[in-house]
């Protein structure tokens, strides 16, 4: 009776050890998970702002992209100020006379 008794309790210990071992991989594996979770969280956010400063990036390059003048409107607005400036000479020349 004695020896099934102790058999028992040697069983029940030998899982209480392996349970506690167990545990303790289990709580281990937690922290390095929430480890993991913290970095990912941290670097999602880094990657926010990069995110938003390409934004505003890209924003600022079409908007100035879209005011340099091309070829066509830099040979025009030349045309349009060759026109005024004779056409002030005229002015001036006919005020001379």
């Amino acid at each position: 009776m004695v020896g099934k008794l102790r058999q028992r309790l040697d069983r029940i210990e030998s899982k209480a050890q392996l349970l506690v071992s167990l545990h303790s991989k289990f709580l281990e594996t937690r922290r390095a998970d929430t480890q993991r979770i913290e970095d990912l969280v941290a670097k999602e956010k880094q990657q926010n702002a990069e995110i938003a400063r390409l934004r505003t990036e890209v924003e600022f390059l079409t908007v100035s992209h879209s005011v340099v003048p091309n070829r066509d409107d830099i040979a025009s607005s030349r045309a349009m100020l060759a026109e005024l400036v004779r056409e002030i000479d005229r002015c001036i020349a006919d005020i001379g006379e």
